[in-house]
């Protein structure tokens, strides 16, 4: 029994003999340890490795050595290598057996070989004994399969089968892009106008956001309205890419790209995180893809680019931080600032084991990111160019001067679009013509639009650094500029120089001179006087390239760098020097001329044969009290007045200028009286001398560019240079028409315009609407009226502020009073030292009123 198990076993298993070997199992050991030479590639790889490397080995596109003649499927690879017996054709299939026993097929090739079956059905699987007529017919059909082979091969180059089963190599997935949609990759503006014109009509009837359809107003308005010199911002101007950038805006995009992309635009600049976005701007619908759709059309970067460790933590909120802190063993029982500088300074300092940091702080923002999620920033070069576009449509709104009187009011270009929208609506008017015939006509190529946008962005980032008191990082921004200045060619001096006065100040000249101007006053804080004096003589003297620029603020600096030399340098000698120097300089305005003077009367070492060039008189003075809370609440406030409210039967706080206000309405017999430091003498002026002011002719035209100006470009000194025929007619027509003449007149504009905003009219300032305007008007002495606004025309950038803060008059007894009012320690300014001049000199009751605290018991 045990002697058959032992045959059976051996029949199966073979004799347990030795065997040789090369069947031992060492052989098979050392076959697999020499493995294979990929003939592609030429790396070495083992046998179990070898064949899933073939089926992904790539052909470098660059590799003169290897030529791909043919690319095939797995399965059709497999039947290829099966024998010559199959050939695969788009004809008949003819059979050739040649050595049955070594031929080897899996079931996926039989299930294969069952659906293309050639008509005479040969078994194939069954040998069968051959004969020498057999052997010849093989040889005869061996050059036949090598013919077919070739065929095969062939077929299977343009095969429609085996060009959707491609091999992953570069040059092989040139099939697989063609089957995907083609992304546009130039345009013409032409082009990006039909596709506006395509969009308009879309989304007519369509509740898509304000900002994005006013926005592509933009862009049309900008791309389709001719310039002054008859030409367009036209392909010429742009760069291809702009151009494309334009299409794909319109065209390319979805709804709701389009609109996370403009409400990023209007945004700073910065990573946000998608989920606060997406809670944010709940009208931004799948937000998901549309980050996914911006990121493929280049428009956004996500989060693959966010590389710096510091973005990431200024968008980690409490949450992510402590998360992070405690993943790191760092102590998160802190505020948010605390923590962000103690992972910081963890990433900084830990040595990862190769003894370097980065490592570490690559750990750490990768950990950061895995918490953070998706996050996304607007790639800058689209913020610049659609800043270029808004630029240009309305450099007036877009002046990053506007920045300096409020540092707060960084967001300019949203309140462009919500301003765009009250037009539209109905809720703001402005005088501008709607729509716009004229557009800004002087940036002679895409580089000086540019170079001017990526200037006013530098004076943004400047003047906040300044208000936050980062001195050190807002002196390098100014560097900067000066760097820039020394830096520019000639020929874009020479042209900036040509421009008038109010197209000037939108050039990147000017803006970089008054980024100067800001490095003094961060000089001057520093405490570092002698380098501030050397700042300011270069802008006054020594460079003579920015002698045309800042033309408002010269005086301003002459005034600082002689208080430099004088209080702080104590060089009296050169302040003299740089008095006479100062008083000669037309472009000083005079208010810093008085302050000038002032100096000068007080310094002994002025020259005996120094006239002052203005002769002002010592204002009427008044001293009255008020009550005040005698409690302090705390909020560094010394004064607070207070008034009885009758109404209310209690006593209220209220300013020192209402105290005042109320004072001389209750003791000199003035009914009318408004808080308005010369807001009520602006709205005269603008309604006797609107048609001017506000004109659009074609002698001004280029002073609007936009539909949403309050007011023309040159409203400053230059105003009365462009007008100034117009201005002299109707300065005569005021000295001989007859009063109701005016009084109509006024009445007519008010009526008109009473809806409009614009500088000049403020409305509000009259309580009974166009009858109070009226009776101030008959208060006034005509020459006086007219020297007061003459004296604003001819020099309006001078003298448009420093009236007196109290306006009061009583158009029954026809008398009009002017008061400055200054509380306690309050100072007269320049300005309306000037302004209390002229109104004295032209016979108008003007005094200044010193307000005393009274201290009262009683606390509100």
């Amino acid at each position: 029994m045990s002697r058959v198990k032992k045959e059976k076993k051996e029949k199966v298993f073979g004799s347990a003999g030795p065997v040789s070997y090369k069947r031992s199992i060492l052989a098979a050991f050392e076959k697999q340890s020499n493995g294979r030479i990929c003939p592609l590639c030429k790396v070495k790889f083992s046998l179990a490795s070898y064949k899933s490397h073939m089926n992904e080995c790539n052909v470098a596109e660059d590799d003169d050595e290897i030529e791909v003649l043919a690319t095939y499927t797995r399965e059709e690879a497999v039947l290829l290598r099966a024998g010559p017996e199959i050939v695969l054709g788009e004809e008949s299939f003819s059979e050739v057996t040649s050595n049955p026993k070594k031929r080897r097929r899996t079931e996926k090739i039989e299930e294969l070989e069952s659906t293309s079956a050639p008509p005479n059905n040969v078994d194939l699987g069954t040998p069968r004994p051959t004969t020498s007529n057999e052997n010849l017919e093989t040889s005869l059909q061996s050059s036949e399969v090598t013919e077919n082979i070739a065929n095969h091969v062939r077929n299977i180059k343009t095969s429609p089968d085996s060009e959707n089963h491609r091999r992953k190599s570069t040059r092989v997935l040139r099939s697989e892009s063609q089957q995907v949609p083609v992304k546009k990759e130039s345009a013409t503006i032409a082009e990006v106008i039909d596709a506006i014109d395509n969009f308009e009509s879309r989304t007519a009837n369509t509740p898509l956001p304000y900002y994005v359809k006013c926005t592509i107003r933009i862009l049309k308005r900008v791309i389709s309205t001719m310039k002054t010199d008859g030409t367009f911002y036209s392909d010429v101007f742009w760069l291809p890419g702009d151009i494309i950038t334009f299409y794909r805006f319109v065209n390319e995009l979805s709804d709701g790209a389009k609109c996370l992309l403009v409400r990023l635009f209007i945004r700073k600049p910065v990573w946000y995180h998608l989920e606060k976005l997406e809670q944010k701007y709940p009208e931004v619908q799948s937000i998901n893809e549309v980050v996914v759709e911006l990121t493929k059309m280049e428009f956004v970067d996500d989060d693959s680019s966010l590389k710096s460790l510091e973005e990431a933590l200024k968008i980690s909120d409490v949450s992510v931080l402590k998360n992070i802190a405690k993943k790191f063993k760092i102590d998160s029982n802190k505020n948010r600032q605390e923590t962000i500088q103690s992972i910081k300074s963890f990433a900084q300092s830990q040595q990862s084991i190769f003894g370097g940091t980065g490592s570490v702080e690559a750990s750490v923002l990768k950990a950061l990111k895995k918490e953070l999620g998706t996050c996304v920033k607007i790639r800058d070069g689209f913020v610049d160019l659609f800043k270029c576009l808004f630029t240009v449509y309305c450099p007036v709104t877009t002046n990053s001067a506007n920045v300096i009187d409020n540092p707060s009011a960084t967001n300019v270009y949203q309140d462009l679009l919500f301003m765009m929208l009250s037009v539209e609506n109905g809720t703001v008017q402005f005088p501008a013509l709607n729509p716009c015939p004229t557009i800004t006509s002087f940036y002679k190529d895409r580089r000086m639009l540019m170079e001017y946008v990526i200037a006013k962005s530098l004076e943004t980032t400047l003047v906040l650094n300044m208000s936050n008191g980062n001195h050190e990082t807002a002196l390098d921004l100014a560097i900067d500029a000066k760097e820039f200045l020394d830096q520019m060619p000639e020929e874009h001096k020479r042209y900036y120089d040509s421009l008038e006065v109010h197209e000037r100040k939108f050039t990147p000249i000017w803006v970089h001179t008054r980024c100067c101007g800001h490095a003094t006053t961060l000089l001057e804080k520093q405490k570092k006087y002698g380098m501030a004096v050397e700042w300011q003589r270069d802008l006054l003297i020594t460079n003579k390239d920015v002698q045309l620029y800042c033309i408002d603020s010269r005086g301003l600096w002459w005034d600082r760098m002689l208080l430099n030399l004088d209080s702080h340098l104590k060089e009296k000698q050169e302040c003299a020097k740089m008095i006479q120097l100062a008083i000669n300089d037309p472009s000083v305005l005079e208010k810093e001329l008085l302050s000038i003077q002032d100096r000068a009367l007080k310094l002994k070492e002025m020259p005996p044969e120094f006239r002052p060039p203005l002769n002002i008189g010592i204002p009427k003075k008044r001293v009255i009290s008020a009550r005040t809370i005698a409690k302090s609440l705390g909020d560094g406030r010394l004064n607070r007045f207070v008034i009885r409210d009758d109404e209310k039967e209690e006593d209220v706080e209220c300013s020192v200028e209402e105290a005042a206000r109320r004072w001389y309405l209750e003791n000199e017999g003035y009914t009318i009286g408004v808080h308005d430091e010369g807001a009520t003498w602006h709205t005269l002026f603008g309604l006797i001398f609107y048609d001017i002011i506000f004109s659009t002719e074609e002698d001004v035209a280029s002073t609007w560019h936009s539909e949403v100006q309050d007011c023309p470009s040159d409203l400053s000194n230059t105003l009365y240079l462009k007008r100034k025929e117009k201005f002299e007619d109707r300065f005569e027509w005021l000295a001989e028409v007859d009063q109701e003449v005016i009084e109509d007149n006024i009445r007519k504009i008010w009526t008109l315009k009473q809806n409009e905003t614009n500088r000049e009219c403020s409305w509000k300032h009259f309580p009974s609407g166009v009858e109070d305007c009226v009776g101030l008007f008959q208060c006034i002495p005509r020459t006086a009226l007219i020297s007061i606004f003459r004296r604003l025309a001819e020099n309006y950038r001078n003298s448009r502020s420093g009236f007196p803060d109290l306006t009061l008059w009583n158009p029954e007894k026809k008398t009009v009073a002017v008061i400055e009012v200054k509380g306690p320690g309050d100072r007269l300014s320049t300005k309306q030292r000037l302004w209390l001049s002229v109104f004295a000199d032209n016979g108008i009751e003007s005094e200044v009123c010193h307000v005393e605290a009274q201290n009262s018991r009683l606390l509100v």
